[in-house]
């Protein structure tokens, strides 16, 4: 029931999230003008999704000078910027989250790029959905950003290397949160 509640919150914040005032705050104070330019890329919801990743990362890491940080928020604001490529809806992330739970193969061989007609655009959400981390990751590396930073972009998805980096934990048990 808990993944059923998760899920529910998720599809009622995407519908009626917007971005506030105090949220545009945090974007202009943790990130560069590249990277506000890469955020201002994604949809709205998404947008406001990695802003509540980034407030749960930095409470997270409250009082905690061994770890990044500046970064860590970093990641948390643009986790999400390879969905940037490519138009979809709430419904559309829907039908992704559904097919996955039938079959995780399914979902796979339906992801192909493109956006053209609904069950074009249906495939290509597929797509982001399955591979964001590395489009993110490219898209991060051609813009120039912190090694560091692209490194948590690409793996935030990645399970076996979170037990490696505590700071890649700390983003994907932040991300799940939200």
């Amino acid at each position: 029931m808990n993944k059923v509640s998760k899920r529910s919150r998720q599809f009622f914040r995407a519908l009626f999230s917007k971005m506030e005032q105090d949220d545009h705050e945090a974007v202009n104070r943790y990130l560069d003008r590249r990277e506000k330019k890469l955020f201002y890329n994604m949809d709205p919801a998404i947008q406001k999704h990695c802003v509540n990743v980034a407030a749960t990362v930095l409470s997270m890491v409250s009082g905690r000078p061994d770890l990044n940080q500046p970064v860590l928020v970093k990641a948390g604001l643009l986790h999400d910027i390879g969905k940037s490529q490519g138009a979809f809806t709430v419904m559309d992330r829907v039908w992704y989250v559904l097919v996955k739970k039938v079959s995780r193969r399914l979902a796979k061989k339906l992801a192909k790029p493109g956006n053209a007609g609904f069950f074009a655009r249906l495939r290509n959400s597929f797509h982001l959905h399955i591979y964001h981390t590395e489009i993110g990751a490219s898209i991060a590396e051609r813009a120039g950003l912190d090694k560091d930073l692209i490194y948590l972009l690409r793996n935030h998805h990645n399970h076996c290397l979170a037990s490696q980096s505590e700071e890649l934990a700390i983003l994907l048990k932040a991300d799940e949160l939200n």
